[in-house]
């Protein structure tokens, strides 16, 4: 039998990637390389699967826009590589959405991030998962409703089966732009960005939510998490490192999928 999990390192696992400006400068490439695994290692075992399965997907930027068409999707089980035995870690998929199905346990999909909210979506009906790194200029393209797309065409869903999480993220009362964004095209910013005395103030979880149930998603099927990486210590954040805390300075991990019920230690919920 197969379940759902959502996944979460924090800063106990160290940080999830290889940006070598997160490490000691007498570490080598290889050193990270082997840290990273090791630790990937003990994440996985924690959580009841191989810490060398999860995969990540190769998202575009505003400095390389022209990666793949927006809203792009790739459904897991139909890349054969998943099957082979090798770190999946190392394999790059350029996507903004990455989607699951029954089928294939203990093959993650996850994202690293320090600040910006991660999105999970399932299919009540078929059991799909469907994730994407959800930062602000993906919100600013309407990415959470574009996940919402993925699924129904794959899941052949409906709106009313769909249920959400959003995952940790800089709470809007910590979060401060100086001067008003220039990312900031969408009209839904009017409601999700507020002046006050300190700065510009960033909501993007309302942002995100406000695009969901304007594609008809219940709001009962959305869980947010409570997390303010900013302020919360086991946590990483850009924010806060830019604000000079490097306590802070590293990428956690979110992501999900299935694992089998038979693997022992799978007594952890879906949310920890």
């Amino acid at each position: 039998m197969e379940k759902p999990i959502i996944i979460e390192s924090t800063k106990y696992y160290g940080p999830m990637t290889e940006k070598k400006e997160f490490y000691n400068d007498s570490m080598s490439e290889n050193d990270i390389k082997k840290n990273l695994l090791e630790r990937r290692i003990k994440f996985g075992n924690d959580f009841g699967f191989d810490g060398t399965k999860i995969i990540v997907p190769l998202q575009k930027n505003s400095s390389c826009n022209s990666l793949y068409p927006d809203g792009k999707y790739v459904v897991l089980n139909e890349q054969s590589l998943i099957y082979q035995d090798i770190d999946l870690w190392n394999v790059n998929i350029p996507t903004d959405i990455m989607l699951i199905k029954k089928g294939i346990p203990g093959v993650m999909m996850a994202y690293p991030v320090a600040d910006c909210p991660v999105v999970i979506m399932k299919d009540g009906l078929s059991g799909t998962l469907a994730l994407s790194h959800c930062g602000l200029e993906y919100i600013d393209r309407e990415l959470p409703a574009q996940i919402v797309d993925s699924l129904i065409k794959e899941g052949k869903c409906r709106e009313d089966n769909i249920k959400v999480y959003i995952g940790p993220s800089a709470n809007f009362k910590n979060y401060t732009y100086e001067n008003y964004p220039k990312w900031a095209k969408n009209n839904i910013w009017k409601y999700c960005i507020h002046h006050k005395r300190d700065g510009y103030h960033i909501d993007m979880r309302k942002a995100i939510i406000s695009q969901l149930l304007e594609r008809k998603i219940r709001i009962e099927n959305i869980k947010v998490s409570k997390v303010d990486t900013i302020t919360n210590p086991n946590y990483y954040s850009n924010f806060s490192s830019d604000k000079g805390n490097k306590e802070k300075d590293g990428r956690f991990l979110v992501g999900t999928g299935y694992v089998d019920v038979k693997i022992k230690g799978l007594s952890k919920s879906l949310h920890r």
